[in-house]
Formats: structure tokens, sequence, C-alpha cells
């Protein structure tokens, strides 16, 4: 399948999630950080049983990748930007932090990418990150 589909299902996903994380944390009271460390938890087990037969591939890889993935996925993206995440979804509308959150990470991911990784970009790939960052503020400047 192409990997546009799986972008969609992950953001079907992350859309759906979002609003079953941002009610259970407000009828359970929780802080943003328990509500990550559940989220974690649950993500870590799934995750464990589903890769069980690819371990061998950390000790193949060496440790370089695997700390990449651990800075970026596990510091960045998981612990980092999910607490921050939770931490606005507890106090925000859902539609503005979701938006703002998910708008501007393409935005920030062709700038690393043409910076960091020489990737180019096409005009329509610069109209559409500038369309993503116009959409962020418009969410932001016109919220409820």
């Amino acid at each position: 399948m192409r990997a546009e589909f799986w972008a969609a299902l992950t953001a079907v996903c992350w859309g759906a999630g979002a609003l079953l994380e941002k009610k259970g944390v407000k009828l359970g009271g929780f802080t943003p950080v328990m509500g990550v460390t559940i989220r974690t938890a649950v993500s870590l087990a799934i995750l464990a049983a589903v890769s069980y037969p690819y371990w061998g591939q950390v000790r193949a890889a060496g440790i370089r990748p695997v700390l990449m993935i651990a800075v970026g996925g596990g510091v960045f993206a998981g612990a980092l930007g999910i607490l921050f995440l939770y931490t606005g979804l507890k106090s925000g509308n859902l539609s503005t932090v979701m938006t703002i959150a998910f708008c501007l990470t393409p935005v920030i991911s062709v700038g690393l990418g043409y910076l960091f990784l020489g990737e180019r970009l096409s005009p329509p790939q610069l109209t559409g990150a500038v369309l993503c960052l116009t959409g962020a503020v418009l969410i932001t400047y016109f919220r409820r």
C-alpha cells in the first residue's frame, strides 16, 4: 500500500485517540504526566508483543541507530512531545491544540528535511507548508 494511505490511517488514529485521551484525562482528573504514563504503558505492552519476532534487529543494528531512535522517538516525540500535547489538551480545546500541533509538525519536518537530509522541495510542497502554517495561525487567531 502507498505511504499516503498509512499516513491517512495515522491521522485517523491520532485524531480519534486525542479525543478519547482528552476525555479520559478530564473524566479521571489526571495530570498530563499520568495520562501519558497510561498511554505509554499500554503502547509498550502492545508493541512489545507485536515486535517480539524482530528483537534481534537491535543487536544487529548497533548502538548509534538505537540511540537516534531513542532520543528522537523516545525523548523528543515520545516523552516530551506527548507530555506537551497532553498538557495542551488538558487546558485547551481539542480542535485548537491538535490543529496547531499537527499543522506545525509538517512545516518543521519540511525545514529539517531540507536542512539536514538534503531533501529537495518543489513549489507545491512549499505552498503546502505555507498553507499548513497559515491554517495554524488562523485556528489560533479565531479560537473561541
